[in-house]
């Protein structure tokens, strides 16, 4: 006799778990599958430790608060580090990689005097580009920071 692989199946209405081959929950009675049907009998493979999320729900992963200020501070510095950080992953590489000729033009009297000002520019761009990216990041997903 074989045994079905994972869990049984979820009602879609209430979330409890059903016993095939009765089509109806014996929670809340709703029918789960057409009469003519017979319920589903394999099941994907489950780690045993994940819970099954009950039918049309999405379960998402855990995501922590991005802190603005740290955002800040990792601008402050390295040019494209807090955008990276808030998730601005295409303008943080932009900015990481932009700093390098800066670096080497600042290296020469006449290039410290044009590649300083653009790196201060720079900066407050990236920084309050940064900060708001932060916040932008915590708003869609739903994180309150007080």
């Amino acid at each position: 006799m074989t045994q079905p692989v994972g869990p049984p199946p979820m009602c879609g209405s209430c979330g409890a778990y059903l016993q095939p081959p009765s089509v109806n929950c014996a929670v809340c009675g709703a029918t789960q599958w057409p009469v003519t049907q017979a319920p589903p009998s394999v099941h994907p493979p489950v780690h045993p430790l994940a819970h099954p999320a009950p039918h049309g729900m999405h379960m998402g992963g855990v995501v922590t608060a991005k802190n603005p200020g740290i955002a800040v501070l990792l601008s402050l510095l390295w040019l494209g580090a807090g955008n990276l950080y808030a998730g601005q992953t295409a303008l943080g590489v932009v900015l990481l990689l932009v700093n390098f000729p800066l670096i080497l033009l600042a290296m020469t009297v006449l290039g410290l005097i044009v590649a300083f000002p653009v790196w201060v520019v720079l900066v407050v761009v990236s920084i309050v580009l940064a900060m708001q990216g932060a916040k932008d990041f915590n708003r869609r997903n739903g994180i309150v920071v007080r």
